[in-house]
């Protein structure tokens, strides 16, 4: 019996809230439960018909037509003779000012053909004269562009420099200096300014002395390292720049640089 009479109260109690629900919150129209306020309805504006205030009486509208009729056709009889005398007299200007600019346009002519004939005269008188130039300019190139053939003459050019280290002119230069200049300028292959570096540079390749052939680069060192370079001439020898002497020639027999040779290099 306990039991029961809890189910009825229980169920009492959820009917009460319910009830207490719905009173406190009741469903009015307008109301947003989730916003808690009331929504304002809109009203469907009807828009007036307009009334038509400019109805005018039929009598009164062909009494107008009429004055309108009447003051067009003045207006346009006034008009006429203007309209004519205007035209007219801009036919008269324009007739004359042609006649005017008739000779003014004959003289222009001639003087624009007399411009022409001297412009082509000095134009004339001109052209020998580029000639002259565009061959001058031709033979400056073929003679810079033109190689020396003689390898032991154009390494010559440099006899008598003096050695500095580092440089690399014809007056004073050091041994990767002056093989740097002549194999560019001879064969056009450039080199590093290091004889270690053209050493074991990969585009040239081991050459045995007993087939050494002219313009092959012989190098010279010790057991570390290669320090001195030189190019090689026929008959058995080699022109460098030494520290002592500059620029020389030298036999490939030589007690001192024998000694220290250590291989040669073709870059042909």
């Amino acid at each position: 019996m306990a039991f029961k009479s809890r189910i009825f109260t229980g169920i009492l109690v959820v009917c009460s809230l319910v009830l207490l629900a719905n009173c406190a919150f009741p469903v009015r129209p307008g109301y947003d439960r989730k916003s808690g306020t009331y929504k304002r309805y809109r009203v469907a504006t009807t828009t007036p018909e307009p009334v038509d205030t400019t109805a005018v009486d039929p009598q009164e509208e062909l009494v107008q037509e009429e004055k309108l009729a009447v003051a067009s056709t003045t207006s346009t009889d006034s008009i006429a003779p203007a309209v004519k005398e205007k035209t007219n007299s801009s036919d008269s200007a324009s007739h004359t000012s042609n006649l005017k600019s008739k000779p003014d346009s004959t003289v222009v002519r001639k003087d624009s053909i007399v411009k022409i004939d001297s412009t082509k005269k000095d134009s004339v008188k001109k052209q020998p004269a580029k000639k002259t130039e565009v061959a001058s300019k031709a033979k400056k190139q073929t003679k810079r562009v033109s190689k020396p053939t003689n390898l032991e003459k154009y390494a010559k050019e440099w006899l008598g420099a003096k050695y500095v280290y580092g440089a690399a002119s014809k007056k004073k230069t050091d041994c990767s200096g002056y093989v740097m200049q002549v194999y560019k300028g001879f064969y056009g292959i450039s080199l590093d300014h290091s004889a270690q570096h053209i050493y074991d540079d990969g585009r040239g390749y081991s050459i045995k002395r007993t087939k050494l052939q002219e313009g092959d680069l012989v190098f010279f060192g010790n057991f570390w390292k290669i320090s001195h370079v030189g190019i090689y001439l026929k008959g058995n020898r080699f022109i460098h720049a030494s520290t002592s002497k500059g620029v020389v020639i030298t036999s490939m027999d030589d007690n001192y640089w024998s000694s220290k040779y250590k291989g040669a290099r073709r870059f042909k």
